[in-house]
């Protein structure tokens, strides 16, 4: 394990232990607090497209959801988002002020943009290694922990480099931590049963994968509500 994935366990120890001395969630209502002119968000991540890997986590996300406290994700969702998602609208897109770091309402046509930089910046850079191992408890959502050296870090910093539109940081305030969503909560109470379960599994092995591709995501958004999603492929192929 090197230094960036010491401080990738770290940092999840630290929410962990928080977490565990006051289990408190955010059930999923089926709506997020959105402005009403956020017609799409985007972003790049990592998809989780390991059959072994998947079918660990499978497992898991099953004994999880047999607690009666999660909503599981699909698993063609599971990913590591390497940017926060970018709003935007199709109407106009005069951006309300935001803290610093985070990225204001851009124009659809952004899409476009993002997406042939994003190409340009990954032509060079080879595949990497995946290791997942653990589960962690988010405020919002349930997640699993993946240790890549670093690598997806630091391809976000370039991406960001490239697009400078692209977020620093999560809506909330969060700077990026590696990790993949697995669920999100049912309910807000009762959660003990849901909690042992996660201690239980803080230190599994759940498997290594090849990152091999990257995807640029558009999710539609109406009211809150989210949509179809496309999902723009971008390979790894260059020298590692």
């Amino acid at each position: 394990m090197n230094e960036a994935d010491r401080e990738t366990a770290k940092r999840h120890q630290a929410i962990w232990e928080e977490f565990h001395r006051h289990p408190t969630v955010s059930a999923w209502t089926g709506r997020l607090p959105l402005p009403p002119e956020v017609t799409a968000t985007a972003g790049f991540v990592i998809p989780v497209d390991d059959a072994s890997v998947s079918s660990r986590l499978q497992g898991i996300v099953s004994r999880l959801e047999a607690t009666g406290c999660v909503n599981p994700f699909p698993p063609d969702y599971w990913h590591i988002t390497i940017v926060p998602p970018v709003t935007l609208t199709s109407g106009d897109p005069t951006p309300p002020p935001l803290p610093a770091g985070q990225a204001a309402l851009l124009p659809i046509s952004f899409i476009a943009e993002a997406l042939e930089k994003g190409r340009k910046v990954v032509q060079s850079l080879g595949p990497f290694d995946v290791a997942v191992r653990g589960l962690n408890a988010f405020r919002d959502v349930l997640v699993a922990v993946p240790y890549d050296g670093g690598r997806g870090l630091e391809l976000g910093r370039l991406l960001r480099s490239a697009i400078p539109k692209l977020p620093e940081r999560y809506p909330d305030g969060h700077e990026p931590l590696p990790h993949i969503s697995l669920t999100q909560y049912g309910r807000e109470d009762r959660l003990g049963e849901m909690v042992e379960l996660i201690q239980t599994e803080r230190d599994t092995d759940i498997g290594c994968f090849r990152a091999h591709r990257l995807e640029m995501f558009v999710l539609s958004w109406r009211n809150g509500v989210p949509g179809r999603v496309e999902k723009n492929e971008i390979p790894l192929e260059g020298q590692p």
